[in-house]
């Protein structure tokens, strides 16, 4: 399993460290006092905390935890994380130890959002909808997405899985009826959701996510233009060129050469 996500509570001593499997290390603190002991220091366990811990040594605790969860994950559902978020802040949100306070509604939502992790992983989702939840849940606690307070439980459990889909199908399905049916829609509702949620077109919303995966691609040497273009659907490496360049707003050649300098 590419992620574990475990329930916590009790009294913890310091001599105590979470076991985790993965590099991505994240603790959520609902309620609870006392310190998390790192190699760094000691920070202060508090309600509504939430800390994103790099790979520094043993997680410890001291104190006692009423409801909390310990969530870590493989690296390449942090990379799938990073697709959607080109902030040079998300690279670098497990650099250091970091932490952000959430109270209310906003608490509530990330709870929720851990909660739908749990149930897609206890009935072993496919890795679109698991990465697809684990990015909400670190867009929307990492300040990325600041769209998503606004969204009601139901709607951040839909924008899931649409997400979910668009990423199974975004390279051979376009239509607005194929998302539809697959949500259990009429087009036009599906039309009003993504405008109301995304604030996008699916249109615009699949030609994004077309070039954000050309970008990864493209800086990986294994694949030539013309493999590039039928990865993603397109019929030539000619067609691939001209819809890359009015999106970004270079050629494939520029994008790569900028790309190698830095």
């Amino acid at each position: 399993m590419m992620v574990k996500l475990k329930l916590i509570k009790g009294t913890f001593k310091r001599e105590f460290a979470l076991a985790a499997t993965h590099p991505m290390r994240i603790l959520v603190i609902k309620e609870g006092n006392g310190l998390l002991c790192m190699n760094s220091g000691d920070y202060e366990l508090k309600n509504g905390r939430i800390f994103f811990i790099p790979e520094e040594g043993l997680v410890r605790l001291e104190g006692e935890i009423t409801t909390g969860y310990w969530l870590n994950f493989c690296s390449s559902l942090y990379a799938e994380f990073l697709k959607q978020h080109l902030d040079p802040l998300a690279k670098n949100l497990f650099l250091n130890l970091s932490f952000r306070d959430l109270s209310g509604n906003r608490l509530e939502k990330a709870f929720n959002l851990l909660d739908q992790l749990k149930k897609e992983i206890e009935v072993n989702r496919d890795l679109a909808l698991l990465s697809q939840c684990l990015s909400l849940f670190l867009g929307f606690t990492a300040g990325f997405d600041g769209y998503l307070a606004a969204l009601t439980l139901d709607e951040l459990q839909q924008t899931i899985r649409f997400k979910a889909i668009l990423e199974n199908f975004y390279k051979k399905e376009k239509a607005i009826r194929f998302y539809a049916r697959e949500m259990g829609m009429s087009p036009r509702k599906l039309n009003a959701f993504l405008d109301h949620v995304l604030g996008k077109s699916l249109f615009v919303l699949i030609k994004d996510r077309i070039m954000r995966e050309a970008e990864v691609l493209l800086l990986d040497s294994e694949y030539t233009v013309d493999e590039i273009a039928i990865i993603l659907g397109f019929s030539n490496a000619a067609n691939f060129g001209i819809a890359f360049r009015r999106y970004k707003g270079i050629s494939l050649s520029q994008f790569s050469n900028t790309e190698n300098e830095n």
